[in-house]
């Protein structure tokens, strides 16, 4: 059992960000493919005993993994876009996205309200993850922009504006958050803290099972 590092959660959520946002788009009338989280490079996961980690570093994993679940929660659970006429189509879109930029920015502000991690090494994790959801933010602060400057009483420039706000959201599968991830792999204690903190299940891959094996 590891931390999902190179394919953490706040990577498999902006495609859920972007299938839901990018209904704005000129294709919109087409349901709108879901990308894939990016795949984790194989790594192998080392043995971790449940016992290396203290409650207080439990605690505060829990805590982190909470909010990084909170947010891909809360991506599924966007305000629809409402598709009647290029005027709704429009407001509605807005919505959607400054609902989902505001929960990654509800995100950033609980990450920096942990506080020093007990368990060395850790609060570069938190760091990364601090990072990962700005960068998140920015995309989506600047789409709604964009959308905000579509004109809904010209098609053409309706489509085109729409284009660009598709456009700008698909920037959001290229954000990296750096090697700082891989301390879950790294640090026994953390990946014991993660084991044992209910809130990390969700973020936890598990090794695949054999056909035949015993469950």
């Amino acid at each position: 059992m590891k931390i999902r590092s190179t394919s953490v959660a706040v990577l498999a959520a902006v495609p859920l960000v972007l299938a839901g946002c990018s209904q704005g788009a000129p294709e919109a009338s087409k349901p709108a493919p879901q990308s894939p989280p990016p795949q984790a490079a194989p790594q192998q996961p080392a043995a971790q005993p449940h016992g290396e980690a203290s409650p207080d570093g439990v605690a505060w994993v829990g805590k982190l993994c909470g909010l990084v679940g909170g947010f891909t929660q809360a991506q599924q659970k966007l305000p629809g876009v409402d598709r009647s006429n290029t005027a709704t189509f429009k407001q509605s879109s807005i919505a959607q996205l400054d609902a989902a930029e505001k929960s990654a920015e509800d995100t950033i502000k609980g990450l920096q309200q942990l506080g020093p991690s007990p368990i060395g090494g850790a609060d570069k994790v938190n760091h990364a993850f601090v990072d990962g959801f700005g960068q998140v933010k920015d995309v989506l602060a600047t789409a709604k922009g964009k959308a905000e400057q579509v004109d809904p009483g010209n098609e053409q420039a309706f489509q085109s504006g729409m284009s660009q706000v598709r456009d700008e959201l698909q920037k959001g599968q290229n954000i990296k958050l750096g090697g700082e991830l891989a301390e879950f792999d790294r640090n026994k204690e953390l990946n014991a803290a993660a084991v044992q903190a209910p809130e990390c299940k969700p973020l936890i891959q598990q090794p695949p099972q054999q056909p035949g094996a015993p469950r």
